[in-house]
């Protein structure tokens, strides 16, 4: 291989942009707020550029195929890339939503005097996810996830001034250290039950494991640390409350967010999927608490009056709903509510300051009442319909698997409700028209992304995912939840009036106290002064 086939290999082009972006831990903060117009300029050029190697690595992988590199070794500790589909399609996520966050902050913070400070770990963080993301191994993967939430720390605590800010940000910090533990528990079992930390290796044993059906206790407890791990960083049920409290920060920081952070967990469950498929309990235990995650917060994001807030407990709900998904065994799937779900909140995140603006010179309708229970039927039937014509253009099967039915249930919830918010006010020939193209075209959306998803990504995913017996019983628990959340909602306005709804208005405005025990506990073990 000539030099320059080997500077523009895979493997190369992978690490220059998230090294770059970790270098800026060495720019002394002093130096930084002294010459803020160059580290703007630094800063911008170093997200860009690794934008560019991210672009670059896709168009490598797509002529030259996965690529898998050891450039150094010290023992069975290696520094590596393991860059697939998968590592393709987050790596672009990242490094686009990097270059957007942080010349959008050049702009936010300018004026203020720490900016330069705030730009070198904007960049060092991005590149900690970027280097995450890309790891040969899991040694490598636990350091860059343990740098990820360090750099973080030090966006969350930007104003040191702010008590509520330190509050969020010390509740963030223990809830990660119990997060690296579970991955440093892991590494130990890793290399009992595979004898590598290599990815590669580790997914090759897995699928002769899976041929032979074989596991172990050893296994099983590797797996529930894995999914232990992911659940802590992704903010879920009851180590949630530090996210909606993270607002104190500056709103680049909320956007930075989910691009690889808050979603980190997911991206974990992903990527070690052909090992954490291999055990029932472990993608059990996503299935239960990814779904409760997802009904309490939706609960408590309807009764939010802050824009940040609600869309801080819509993240917690959306990454409860990603956690179902992987536990139902539909990684693809989860891969694209990543991708979705990242670039649609960076932009509400990076937008909400536009929301008092906009109501004050919109025009808002007097209140009318909740649409009548008939209307509510007729949407669910057309969403039956909309859904069943979808699927039968794609010739799909929802109920071949548990976790097919699952989600196929939960887009009819989510057609009903698109199309009883439109019919609720007026059923005209207009609207009904109206609403059976929007409704057939999401369903249609739904199937294609489904296949392109599963399609690009199935090298890097399990062929098949470990069941036992109770799937179907939790499978049926989770779609009736699911269905009494989406029937709450569309008829609250009825409800309103009633002393059970407002008593539970008041307790889901304020989260049902977990923040507060959160904020008690944090402030008796770390006080904020």
């Amino acid at each position: 291989m000539s030099i320059f086939e080997k500077f523009f290999s895979g493997a190369v082009l992978g690490v220059l942009g998230p090294a770059l972006l970790l270098a800026f831990v060495f720019v002394p903060r002093a130096w930084a707020n002294r010459h803020i117009e160059r580290m703007a300029r630094a800063a911008s050029a170093a997200t860009i550029f690794a934008l560019m190697t991210a672009l670059a690595s896709a168009l490598n992988l797509a002529l030259a195929g996965p690529t898998q590199h050891v450039f150094a070794s010290w023992g069975k500790v290696q520094i590596g890339v393991y860059y697939d589909a998968l590592s393709a399609i987050i790596f672009l996520l990242v490094s686009f939503l990097g270059a957007v966050v942080t010349r959008y902050a050049l702009n936010y913070l300018k004026g203020d005097a720490a900016q330069g400070h705030f730009l070198k770990w904007l960049c060092v963080t991005i590149g900690a996810v970027l280097t995450l993301i890309v790891s040969g191994n899991l040694v490598m993967f636990t350091g860059a996830w343990i740098a990820t939430s360090l750099s973080l720390n030090m966006l969350l605590t930007f104003y040191s001034d702010r008590p509520a800010a330190l509050v969020a940000a010390r509740k963030k910090f223990v809830v990660s250290r119990l997060g690296d533990a579970c991955l440093l528990g892991a590494i130990f079992l890793t290399y009992r039950v595979f004898g590598t930390w290599e990815f590669g290796a580790m997914f090759a044993q897995a699928e002769t494991m899976r041929a032979n059906l074989s596991a172990s206790s050893e296994l099983s407890l590797l797996c529930l640390l894995l999914v232990g791990g992911a659940m802590l960083k992704s903010a879920q049920f009851p180590f949630h409350s530090w996210l909606p409290d993270s607002m104190e920060t500056p709103t680049p920081v909320s956007a930075l967010m989910h691009a690889g952070i808050i979603n980190a967990g997911g991206f974990l469950v992903v990527r070690l999927s052909p090992v954490i498929s291999l055990s029932p309990l472990a993608l059990q235990t996503l299935v239960i608490v990814g779904a409760f995650t997802a009904i309490f917060a939706s609960l408590v994001m309807m009764t939010q009056a802050s824009v940040k807030r609600m869309l801080a407990f819509s993240t917690v709900a959306q990454m409860g709903f990603m956690m179902l998904q992987c536990g139902l065994g539909a990684f693809s799937i989860a891969v694209l509510h990543i991708v979705a779900h990242s670039l649609y909140k960076a932009h509400a995140f990076l937008t909400s300051g536009s929301v008092v603006s906009i109501s004050k010179s919109s025009w808002v309708p007097a209140a009318k009442p909740a649409a009548h229970p008939g209307v509510l039927a007729a949407s669910l039937g057309s969403a039956l319909l909309l859904f069943a014509g979808a699927a039968w253009v794609w010739r799909a099967s929802p109920g071949q698997d548990v976790g097919a039915l699952v989600l196929g249930a939960v887009l009819v919830m989510a057609l009903t409700h698109l199309l009883w918010s439109l019919w609720g006010q007026s059923v005209s020939p207009r609207l009904i028209g109206a609403g059976l193209l929007l409704g057939g075209a999401v369903s249609m959306a739904y199937f294609a992304l489904h296949a392109a998803f599963k399609t690009l990504l199935a090298p890097s995913l399990p062929r098949a995912v470990a069941t036992s017996g109770g799937n179907e019983w939790l499978a049926l628990a989770v779609i009736v939840l699911f269905g009494a959340t989406l029937v709450l909602q569309s008829q609250l306005p009825l409800w309103a009036s009633r002393d059970w709804c407002r008593t539970l208005y008041v307790h889901a405005r304020n989260g049902f106290y977990f923040n507060t025990l959160a904020n008690r506990a944090i402030q008796a073990l770390w006080p904020a002064r």
